[in-house]
C-alpha cells in the first residue's frame, strides 16, 4: 500500500473508487476507498486491483459499501432512494420521520440529515412536493372539487391543502385551476 492509497483509504475518497479495493485481515471484508466503516489499522490492509480477486482470495464484500456492485452509488444516497421511494408511493398517508424510521429500520435523525446532504431539502418537504405535484394533475380534472383533491393527496383539509398549495405554487388552488380550466 502506498501513501495515495493509504490517504484515500483515511479520507474516503470516493475519487479512487473502482481504482482500488481494500481487504482487512482482521474482518476478512474487502471494501472500496469511499467506505465510512471505522479507518482500518495499516498493517491489517491489503490491497487489490479488482474486487473480484480478494474475493477469490476469501475476502467476503463489505455490506456497507458493496463493493460489488458497480451501480452502487452509496449508502446514503441508497438510503434516500428508498425513502423517497415509500413517500412517492404513499404520499396520501401521514407519512412521518417516525414512519419513515419504522419501515426503513434506520434513526429518524440519521434519515433526516441523510436526506438533507443527498437532496438539499427534508424529507417533510419532499411529501409535500410529491402531493403539490400530485393535487396539480388532480385539478385540471374539473369532477373534482378543491376539499377532494387535498383529501385524495393527504391533506387532512381544505385550509391546510390551500396554504401548503399557496406556498409553493404562489397560487391557490381556485386560482390554479382557473388558470389552467378555461
Amino acid at each position: 500500500m502506498n501513501n495515495r492509497q493509504w490517504k484515500a483509504i483515511y479520507n474516503n475518497d470516493r475519487s479512487y473508487d473502482g481504482n482500488f479495493y481494500y481487504a482487512l485481515s482482521t474482518t476478512k471484508t474487502v471494501c472500496r476507498p469511499s467506505c465510512t466503516s471505522r479507518t482500518p489499522n495499516p498493517k491489517n490492509v491489503s490491497i487489490f486491483r479488482d474486487v473480484n480477486t480478494a474475493i477469490q482470495q476469501g475476502f467476503r464484500p463489505c455490506n456497507r459499501c458493496k463493493p460489488d456492485h458497480l451501480e452502487w452509488r452509496g449508502y446514503k444516497e441508497e438510503l434516500v432512494e428508498k425513502a423517497k421511494q415509500y413517500i412517492d408511493h404513499h404520499y396520501e398517508m401521514n407519512v412521518t420521520l417516525t414512519r419513515l424510521s419504522n419501515v426503513l429500520q434506520k434513526n429518524s435523525y440519521h434519515i433526516q440529515r441523510s436526506f438533507k446532504e443527498v437532496v438539499g431539502i427534508t424529507p417533510l418537504h419532499y411529501l409535500h412536493m410529491v402531493r403539490i405535484y400530485k393535487a396539480k394533475k388532480l385539478l385540471l380534472n374539473h369532477f373534482y372539487s378543491i376539499t377532494d383533491v387535498g383529501i385524495e393527496v393527504g391533506y387532512s383539509d381544505s385550509a391546510n391543502f390551500s396554504t401548503k398549495f399557496k406556498e409553493f405554487e404562489n397560487l391557490t388552488p381556485r386560482e390554479f385551476r382557473k388558470l389552467f380550466l378555461k
